[in-house]
């Protein structure tokens, strides 16, 4: 462990660990775990419902004229996406001009595209949400020298800053073409979630010292041993968010979040062009915010099944038949999550080796009373 990083920094609480009996404190196999079954069992009837009313000579007759150098370069797309979003989340991460900070261990973008990747890997791979994000703390804490508080904390700004980009595009969207009942319909929703967690962070920055000491007020009646830990750690976490404070900081970090968006549907538009589809930026960025949205819902390992319905059902909307969409989901799935994947069990392989940890060591490091 890092110095100045105790063990409640980089651990989630008992509760919110999964496979975790939170009477007895007894660890049970993940398998036991109902989230995950309900998940899976999630998965495997939207891969069903992919599959009804599939001409799959079609789909196989599609896959195979794909073009491969459109593939790979879609492929080179999503890579890119890895390194622009470790950039964002250097910005968050060292908030400071340089000049006003220790820089002997700060991280640079490779090694934090490698971790971003081993974190990203492990949540579209693992049915356990967000587990990712937990490994990426441990990671980056470990590597910088960092409080994992504190890096869970800028992993929280990351997710602000795409949900007011999902917001933005549903919003956007509404110009260029009618949305389903079933977005449409959340188009409010999702926005008021967005405007009530930026005020939220807004405060807490405006007015963290006087938060902190409501909370140290509130928690004063804890155990020692539980109030100073839970303290501390609030505090690093908020932190974290840090660059959001900074209005000239914040713009590069909106304005990075943008290209991350757009490449994201590049990635798309380059899918349609490798398969020979009439290639749409509308469907490009549909499709964006549709898979954005969808797939953090629980389900099986490697979100199979959630992946091709939403691609079926999103080109649907615009005439696409439902073959041609299958199609058009596992292409995208081979350059987007199954790339990621893959790249992910190298980075993480090869960050497990750089903390001197094995797989199993990992797994055990990330629980209570590691």
């Amino acid at each position: 462990m890092s110095q100045g990083a105790s063990s409640s920094e980089t651990v989630p609480s008992p509760s919110s660990e999964p496979g975790l009996d939170q009477h007895t404190g007894v660890r049970h196999p993940i398998w036991r775990s109902r989230r995950v079954w309900v998940g899976m069992l999630f998965s495997l009837a939207c891969l069903v419902l992919a599959m009804v009313d599939i001409d799959f000579g079609d789909v196989a007759a599609t896959l195979r004229s794909a073009n491969l150098a459109w593939m790979a370069i879609a492929i080179i797309t999503v890579l890119l996406t890895g390194v622009v979003k470790a950039v964002r989340w250097r910005y968050l991460l060292y908030p400071r001009d340089r000049r006003t900070v220790d820089t002997h261990r700060r991280l640079g973008v490779p090694r934090l595209s490698n971790i971003w990747m081993a974190g990203a890997s492990v949540n579209l791979a693992v049915p356990v949400p967000r587990s990712g994000d937990l490994l990426r703390s441990y990671f980056a804490g470990e590597a910088g020298g960092l409080s994992k508080s504190r890096v869970l904390g800028t992993v929280a700004a990351e997710k602000l800053l795409d949900l007011i980009m999902l917001a933005a595009l549903l919003i956007g969207l509404v110009f260029f073409v009618a949305l389903p009942d079933e977005l449409a319909s959340r188009q409010m929703p999702i926005l008021a979630v967005t405007i009530f967690m930026a005020v939220t962070v807004a405060v807490v920055l405006w007015q963290r010292d006087r938060i902190l000491r409501w909370l140290e007020l509130v928690v004063a009646r804890l155990p020692g041993d539980v109030a100073g830990p839970a303290l501390s750690t609030a505090a690093r976490a908020v932190d974290g968010l840090e660059a959001l404070r900074q209005p000239q900081r914040l713009a590069v970090l909106l304005t990075i979040s943008v290209f991350i968006w757009v490449l994201s549907a590049v990635t798309n538009y380059i899918v349609f062009l490798a398969l020979h589809m009439e290639a749409s930026w509308i469907q490009a960025f549909f499709l964006t915010v549709v898979l954005q949205a969808g797939v953090a819902i629980p389900s099986s390992p490697g979100k199979i099944g959630v992946f091709q319905v939403l691609c079926r059902w999103a080109l649907g909307i615009f005439g696409v038949s439902a073959s041609l969409g299958l199609a058009y989901g596992v292409a995208l799935y081979v350059a987007a999550p199954l790339t990621i994947m893959l790249t992910g069990a190298i980075a993480l392989a090869f960050e497990g080796w750089r903390a001197g940890r094995i797989p199993v060591d990992l797994g055990s490091s990330l629980s209570p009373g590691a």
